[in-house]
């Protein structure tokens, strides 16, 4: 590489400022571990790359190992928002630094086409993305065909970019989130990317590679397709335990499993051909249909500031509410089973739990009660009023919406599947646990028993996500499309099964289940056992990720 020093260049955002608190958090960027960005360097420069960019360059850990790797008299770009953070790169790095939005240079400057590209871009939800920045790298996406929305990250646009910036047969390798794996508005991507590369790799691993958050990473290399290879890309995966494990693993045989890529997840990749055949064979069985076909499932209560509104008794009682408030349950361990009954929410009360809820209506101020109005008023001594959810809701910022009591309730975020309990305490939920209604002619404590099957607890695992943290995460419409077995009549023993769901058997009440539904609705013995063992494949593989 050529021997001169760094230099940081303008790139036309002279109101871009470092952030303050949280710097990392705030900014998406969690800096790489040097030895990963190294391995990942060696791998993109190693056919003698002339041209390397940096999109996302942070403190410079992949500048400082491409520095390392790259061919004397090659040339490197990186390119990073914060002039502080493209500072502190430093003059070793011998590269050209340029400071500013990296979707604005790109425009701008219409580099010729890179032999590689690398990097670490921010893990920013759209709300927090920067509107100017964002508007730039969703009008790039639209260039390439793609139609980002109002859940797409700031990775999206960065693999896009970095995509685009590479010439035919040029490497990409990148850190991006497991989201790219699981989540719905990556389905798009997922598309893209496998007609843009003749071949990827995917990295995943057992253990979280960046110390001190709860984000799964993966890594993923791919080369450019040029104009004579076949369409699409093939495509190789591969599990390690931690990134000190990368040495040698970049080459591997494609994994040749035919998806819809905008549409399955490439969690998918986990399962072997007979797991994914047996999987797709039950999703078009007339023995099985949806979730949300059975019942409507919705997010719990938004109360948009929960230390206001939702009360222990003792704090309802001391400010004279207690008239005012519904019954509430806003954790999972407030719901162990597979129902919630009458007196269980009862010894919430007696325990002082947080298990009221304060609905003082659409009331306007000059007719709330002198109690009712003191705590509204408290509250605004305390700047609850002020948070986004109340502020649309003024001027009756204290009126909480949508507070209806469902059947059933459906955690949100599930440690073993997807258990649904059946709400027999006249109880409403906080927005960490899902809502479920029952269509017309299903019975809730069905629909309950029937949710412990091997059969929806693995999609439940193709379907959700995780984050990191070992837990699964099922929001509502991936919720909805889970297959369910339908209705048959055999009739479920949910005192049984509630016992041993609160015992935590998952197990047991699978076999159970299985037993009765499963083997009626058509899946032999052996179609069981290889359904569940998608279960305890996935899922273990989730569980082995927490923090250790």
């Amino acid at each position: 590489m050529a021997s001169r020093t760094a230099r940081t260049l303008d790139a036309d955002q002279p109101g871009s400022r470092a952030p303050h608190d949280d710097r990392d958090k705030l900014r998406g960027g969690y800096y790489t571990p040097p030895e990963l960005a190294d391995q990942l360097a060696a791998w993109a420069v190693a056919d003698g790359a002339r041209r390397v960019l940096e999109p996302s360059a942070g403190d410079g850990a992949f500048v400082r190992a491409l520095a390392r790797h790259v061919a004397p008299g090659a040339h490197v770009d990186a390119v990073e928002l914060f002039p502080s953070e493209a500072a502190k790169i430093g003059s070793d790095a011998s590269a050209t630094v340029s400071s500013g939005d990296v979707f604005a240079w790109f425009a701008r400057t219409r580099p010729e086409p890179y032999d590689a590209v690398v990097g670490n871009p921010p893990f920013i939800r759209y709300q927090k993305f920067p509107e100017e920045h964002r508007a730039a790298g969703f009008a790039l996406m639209n260039d390439e065909g793609l139609r980002p929305n109002r859940l797409t990250n700031a990775w999206v646009p960065f693999v896009v970019l970095a995509t685009k910036a590479l010439r035919p047969g040029g490497r990409l390798a990148m850190v991006l989130p497991a989201e790219l794996l699981q989540v719905t508005y990556a389905g798009e991507l997922r598309s893209y990317l496998v007609r843009q590369y003749s071949h990827l790799t995917v990295m995943t691993f057992r253990r979280l590679v960046f110390s001190g958050i709860q984000q799964e990473t993966v890594l993923v290399m791919g080369t450019k397709r040029t104009v004579d290879d076949p369409l699409p890309g093939t495509m190789s995966f591969v599990e390690l335990d931690t990134a000190a494990d990368l040495t040698g693993t970049v080459a591997r045989e494609p994994v040749l499993v035919d998806l819809e890529h905008d549409r399955e997840k490439w969690t998918q990749y986990y399962l072997s051909p007979s797991e994914l055949g047996l999987l797709r064979e039950i999703e078009i069985s007339d023995a099985f249909t949806t979730l949300g076909e059975l019942a409507s499932v919705d997010v719990g209560v938004v109360t948009g500031r929960n230390e206001f509104f939702v009360l222990t008794p003792s704090q309802a009682d001391a400010r004279g509410v207690r008239d005012h408030c519904l019954r509430l349950v806003g954790r999972s361990a407030q719901i162990p089973g597979l129902v919630l009954r009458d007196a269980e929410w009862e010894a919430l009360v007696e325990g002082d739990g947080r298990c009221l809820l304060l609905q003082l209506g659409r009331t306007p101020r000059p007719e709330l009660s002198l109690l009712a109005l003191a705590y509204v008023e408290e509250g605004e001594e305390r700047g609850h009023h002020e948070g986004y959810k109340c502020r649309i809701r003024l001027p009756e910022w204290w009126y909480v919406p949508s507070t209806h009591v469902p059947d059933a309730f459906l955690l949100r975020q599930i440690h073993d599947g997807p258990r649904i309990i059946v709400n027999e305490a006249g109880a409403t939920s906080t927005d960490t646990i899902h809502r479920v209604r029952t269509e017309p002619g299903v019975d809730p404590g069905w629909l309950a028993a029937a949710s412990m099957n091997s059969v929806t607890f693995a999609f439940s695992e193709v379907r959700g996500r995780s984050y990191g943290g070992g837990v699964l995460e099922l929001e509502p419409n991936e919720a909805d499309g889970l297959p369910f077995p339908k209705p048959n009549g055999t009739p479920l023993p949910l005192a049984d099964l509630d016992l041993w769901a609160r015992r935590k058997d998952a197990e047991q009440v699978l076999t159970e289940v299985d037993r009765l539904v499963l083997l009626t609705a058509g899946l032999s013995a052996s179609e069981i056992d290889l359904v569940r063992g998608v279960w305890r494949k996935l899922s273990a593989r989730r569980a082995g990720r927490k923090r250790r």
